[in-house]
């Protein structure tokens, strides 16, 4: 069953993602053309997903993939894109590494655990 809700899942997130977008560049830029740089990331994440990576590797993957989705959008894209799409392109890579960044800082904090010895 996981299998089933994970193709669900990542599906219509890939096709949330392309319609979002859709609307939010220039007409020249189709929502199929869209569909087609956003669909190997979300395969991808869909697969990492499946094979149950870390959270945080995940998450590193997921907003690099993101990131470079974004990148071919712009290489695709007959006419330059706003320049709201590179904060939303940078936004997922930012979040990441700043949150990782965090729980080192706390882990950093944290008071060291003692050696437990056997009992013989």
């Amino acid at each position: 069953m996981k299998r089933f809700d994970a193709i669900v899942m990542f599906a219509s997130l890939w096709l949330l993602a392309s319609m979002v977008i859709d609307v939010l560049t220039p007409k020249e830029l189709t929502v199929y053309a869209i569909g087609g740089a956003l669909a190997p990331a979300t395969a991808i994440s869909a697969l990492l997903y499946w094979l149950e990576v870390p959270r945080i590797d995940f998450a590193v993957c997921f907003s690099v993939f993101w990131m470079v989705s974004g990148m071919v959008l712009e290489l695709i894209s007959p006419t330059p894109l706003p320049s709201f799409m590179t904060v939303v392109t940078l936004l997922p890579v930012l979040v990441v590494g700043t949150v990782i960044n965090f729980q080192r800082w706390r882990r950093s904090f944290a008071t060291p655990v003692p050696d437990v010895k056997k009992a013989n």
